[in-house]
């Protein structure tokens, strides 16, 4: 008897074991979270963006005045690095949903997505959900606000990354050597940004 049901106990777990790994692939798990319940990708227009993800990683703290390079998945579940956009001027802005200034700065930071040699990289602090939820938070926020550019989820632990933010917007131009030309606390006019951005691109 004994053995009979060490044996059924052992087959139970290689079952949940082998549906684990089928479910838990890299792809499966960022399709259940970019995908809000009950939603379907829209191919055709602008009403799914795709444009929402998680920081996966990033890299100890930085020099002073570097940016800190950092990961995040995108729709596909293809995991993406700050650095790998080479080629780029950076605009992080940190932000959150329920920041007025926040809003008004990001009307601002639609427009620079018109540059193609401008990365902009919006990252959520302080929302009051966490993990899927704030994927899930966010993405309802990108469509209705019709946000062009990546949104990401952050966290205090990836803040402090960048000196730690105690105000959003707070954001930052990175020239192509990754160094911090600029830091704007607070909302920054569009005259501000691109003076900034063209002083980061003069750098080169």
């Amino acid at each position: 008897m004994r053995i009979i049901f060490v044996s059924t106990f052992f087959a139970f777990a290689m079952v949940l074991l082998v549906s684990c790994l089928q479910s838990c692939n890299s792809n499966g798990t960022m399709r259940t979270l970019y995908i809000p319940p009950n939603v379907q990708p829209d191919t055709i227009g602008p009403e799914y963006l795709h444009h929402v993800s998680q920081i996966k990683y990033w890299d100890r703290i930085s020099a002073a005045n570097r940016a800190t390079n950092f990961a995040w998945w995108d729709a596909n579940g293809v995991v993406h690095e700050m650095n790998e956009f080479y080629d780029k001027i950076i605009v992080l802005n940190f932000f959150g949903t329920w920041s007025a200034p926040s809003l008004s700065q990001m009307n601002i930071l639609d427009s620079l997505e018109q540059d193609t040699n401008v990365l902009v990289l919006a990252v959520a602090m302080k929302e009051r959900v966490r993990g899927g939820m704030a994927v899930q938070l966010l993405d309802s926020f990108a469509r209705a606000h019709r946000i062009p550019y990546e949104l990401l989820t952050g966290s205090s632990d990836f803040s402090y990354t960048y000196g730690g933010i105690d105000v959003v917007p707070t954001t930052f131009v990175i020239d192509l050597r990754r160094k911090i030309t600029a830091t704007f606390e607070g909302f920054a006019t569009k005259t501000k940004l691109l003076e900034a951005i063209a002083s980061a691109k003069a750098a080169e």
